[in-house]
């Protein structure tokens, strides 16, 4: 039975071996705790990016080990090459992170991987580098400013419990520049694990500050806290008041941090999804 902290179908492509559908037994699931849910979702995306090129040169049915020619076929298909215009290709960092995540692929399923490749593959990303230098950068992110927190609070005004969830929630990732991943659950109902995702067991009131204890942060060390950090302001956007609404809301300590009442005893998790 698949581990209740991790949702395998948003890793489908990482537990299978290759096109096979696998049983994943009780040592698979243990090496998959190994890594944060965030963590498997990114080697989650390099093998489905190996899934598609697969797909698009006529090998749908494949399993691993990978040998050499196909690891070569897909550094070049991937990466960018002379003869490319930069439309569909992954540039040569983000192409040296998916090959990583493929040989974590290979450990996850106990199969060799044919590390004697390495000082060709690194050639070929060395080219490919050289084509990312002379394309033009996509433009970056617009940073999120005040404003729009201001404006997406006045549009979730009056609009249901479930929206003034949101509203706190984006009050509280804003100001303590968190992750909305770090702050919400995968489900929308059941038991939440012990130090696992927030609860009002997570948060502390001091005079002048608020914390929340995060288990699973992205930038953390494995087993490392840390504490999102939440100043009072004299304002409607003022995170801690955000907090403490929702704490008046919740029904148990163990209870989602950002959720929200059905019924009189029934409370609704926040899911990730939504966000």
């Amino acid at each position: 039975m698949p581990s209740p902290m991790i949702d395998t179908q948003k890793i489908s492509h990482f537990v299978k071996k290759g096109s096979e559908e696998v049983q994943l037994s009780n040592a698979d699931l243990r090496v998959l705790e190994a890594w944060k849910p965030s963590t498997l979702t990114s080697y989650n995306a390099a093998t489905r990016k190996y899934a598609k090129f697969k797909e698009l040169t006529n090998n749908r049915h494949y399993t691993l080990p990978i040998t050499p020619p196909e690891l070569y076929a897909f550094v070049a298909w991937a990466g960018q090459g002379q003869e490319d215009d930069g439309g569909s290709k992954i540039n040569a960092t983000s192409l040296t992170k998916y090959l990583f995540a493929i040989k974590l692929w290979h450990t996850f399923h106990d199969v060799p991987y044919p590390y004697h490749t390495k000082a060709r593959v690194k050639l070929m990303l060395k080219a490919s580098g050289k084509q990312d230098a002379v394309i033009p950068p996509k433009p970056g992110k617009s940073p999120v400013l005040v404003t729009d927190l201001t404006n997406l609070f006045q549009l979730l005004t009056g609009r249901g419990p479930e929206a003034k969830t949101i509203q706190d929630l984006a009050v509280v990732a804003f100001w303590g520049m968190a992750r909305i991943g770090e702050l919400t659950h995968q489900a929308t109902r059941g038991p939440i694990g012990y130090r696992s995702e927030p609860t009002n067991r997570n948060v502390r009131h001091f005079t002048h500050v608020t914390t929340i204890a995060l288990h699973q942060a992205k930038t953390a060390k494995p087993g490392e806290i840390q504490l999102l950090k939440l100043r009072p302001m004299n304002s409607p956007l003022c995170p801690v008041q955000a907090i403490k609404r929702q704490l008046i809301s919740t029904l148990t300590m163990s209870d989602s941090l950002f959720g929200y009442d059905q019924t009189l005893q029934t409370f609704a998790i926040l899911p990730r999804r939504k966000m």
